[in-house]
């Protein structure tokens, strides 16, 4: 898929916390560690903070923050992951910037989520994540599409079933409950985004998905 898949699914998901406020890192903290996949091995403040717990804690996935003391959560993940064995990083944010939106996908933030996500957008993003699998909020995506980076796109030919998979990706659901609603195994739907991904020339589901917005194949319409 143009995305890692070399998580142990029997293992427990271990998740660092980066955010400057330490109740908002606690809270994120005592969310995520009601579901009994995730671990959470730590929280940090500041750049240095994350950079330090990153080698230390290994985790397999970092929640960012984006404004710290020292630094934005951008400058952190390019450092991130750029080192060998490198965790996934998910953007959280409440800045409804686009051009925070595009600083995070080129320092290679796989997933983003909004500071009002409920827990299953958290839970959901922290898993994608430890996989290098893009995760993202409807709220997020409407400012994705419209980054100028995505500006010019073309595609091949999807198939009924590629643009169905898509759409729902682009409502948010994620491939295990795509494959329950269209009775299809969850390998299916990830065969079915991978062909999409290669028709329309995307790294990932998210380019795939806002490529297919872009071309009006697909829409992000309430």
């Amino acid at each position: 898929m143009g995305e890692h898949d070399d998580h142990d699914d029997g293992q427990l998901v271990r998740v660092l916390i980066v955010d400057d406020h330490e109740v908002v890192a606690l809270g994120l903290a005592a969310l995520l560690d009601e579901e009994p996949r995730l671990s959470v091995v730590g929280t940090a403040h500041t750049v240095a903070d994350a950079l330090s717990s990153v080698q230390k804690e290994r985790p397999d996935v970092v929640f960012m923050d984006y404004r710290l003391p020292d630094g934005t959560g951008v400058e952190a993940t390019g450092q991130i992951v750029a080192g060998d064995g490198a965790p996934g990083v998910v953007m959280v944010t409440a800045v409804a910037d686009r051009r925070v939106f595009g600083q995070a996908l080129e320092a290679g933030c796989c997933g983003f989520v909004s500071k009002n996500a409920d827990r299953r957008d958290l839970v959901e993003a922290a898993l994608c994540g430890a996989r290098h699998e893009s995760y993202f909020t409807r709220d997020v995506l409407k400012h994705l599409v419209h980054l100028q980076r995505f500006d010019y796109v073309e595609g091949g030919e999807l198939s009924e079933r590629e643009i169905e998979v898509l759409q729902a990706s682009a409502d948010g659901r994620s491939p295990d409950e795509i494959a329950a609603e269209m009775f299809l195994s969850a390998h299916t739907v990830k065969n079915h985004i991978r062909h999409a991904m290669e028709k329309l020339h995307a790294h990932t589901k998210l380019e795939a998905v806002i490529t297919a917005i872009r071309l009006r194949i697909v829409s992000i319409d309430d």
